[in-house]
């Protein structure tokens, strides 16, 4: 199963048409950022976002996890962004 459940603030919205992507920044000893992303958000959802990160609310996102990866100039890249819907982020 790759479920993912994290707690943090939005950092970092990035509407590119069809796809929503935004940083979920999770404080904790070690602080660090997890790529989230929307597909097909609405206008709803998109403002949701923007004034999530405005406020710097802490939330609850859940999602799933997908890995991908691709060349580029030779080498492999590796990336993993957490695929979530607005329906599954919660204010705390």
């Amino acid at each position: 199963m790759n479920l993912f459940i994290g707690k943090g603030t939005i950092v970092d919205v990035n509407p590119n048409g069809k796809v929503l992507r935004f940083n979920l920044t999770i404080q904790q000893k070690n602080p660090c950022t997890v790529p989230c992303v929307i597909i097909n958000p609405d206008n709803k959802t998109q403002n949701l976002i923007n004034q999530l990160q405005e406020s710097r609310q802490t939330v609850l996102i859940t999602g799933r996890l997908s890995s991908f990866e691709f060349e580029h100039n030779g080498k492999t890249i590796r990336k993993l962004d957490m695929l979530t819907y607005a329906t599954s982020i919660e204010t705390l």
